[in-house]
């Protein structure tokens, strides 16, 4: 596989599209992608995005996921989902997942467990890098997303992982899902 040549067909401010064109074993063919980088096959490892996996710990209290219900325009309609967010120019991650727990939720961070390596999850059609950060969270205030977000923050506790879970057409990102199933698995919320 080949890539000839890559041009560049929107101009927009976080996202555009590109038309690859490309060659294999003699058949030439042309692909759409969305990428946010200026130019998608110099720019390698760039981590784009954070996805949190944020667990609230309350003395004596039960262990709680922090998610949110959040109005999404692709969709149509409001999705469940893990707090998250671009990585701004020369911001570190850490700093990335600090500002969007706390505009999200309001919450703030008190531990990170684990940050995976870069991983995406639609490359059909993005070549988006994030990373998903498992942490540990402490209730600070109330939320404050940006003025263009419409979100809900939940605390959510086992048996409410387990509904959202197994409820049948619930529009729910899948790296969420995949969390709730293995919290499911463990039989907690950990």
């Amino acid at each position: 596989m080949k890539i000839e040549k890559v041009k560049k067909i929107t101009s927009q401010k976080w996202l555009n599209l590109y038309r690859a064109d490309y060659s294999h074993e003699g058949h030439k063919g042309q692909w759409i992608f969305a990428s946010r980088k200026d130019d998608p096959y110099l720019e390698k490892e760039v981590i784009e995005a954070v996805i949190i996996v944020p667990i609230l710990k309350q003395k004596g209290k039960p262990n709680k996921l922090v998610a949110i219900r959040e109005f999404r325009v692709p969709v149509g309609g409001y999705t469940y989902g893990f707090p998250a967010g671009l990585v701004e120019k020369g911001e570190s991650l850490r700093s990335a997942v600090e500002r969007e727990m706390l505009e999200e939720t309001g919450c703030e961070v008190t531990k990170i467990h684990r940050i995976t390596r870069p991983l995406h999850s639609s490359m059909g059609l993005t070549d988006e890098a994030i990373v998903m950060v498992y942490a540990d969270v402490r209730q600070k205030r109330g939320a404050m997303p940006e003025a263009s977000e419409d979100i809900e923050v939940m605390f959510l506790d086992f048996e409410e992982v387990c509904q959202i879970c197994d409820k049948p057409a619930l529009p729910i990102d899948a790296k969420m899902w995949a969390t709730l199933h293995m919290f499911q698995r463990l039989g907690k919320i950990e």
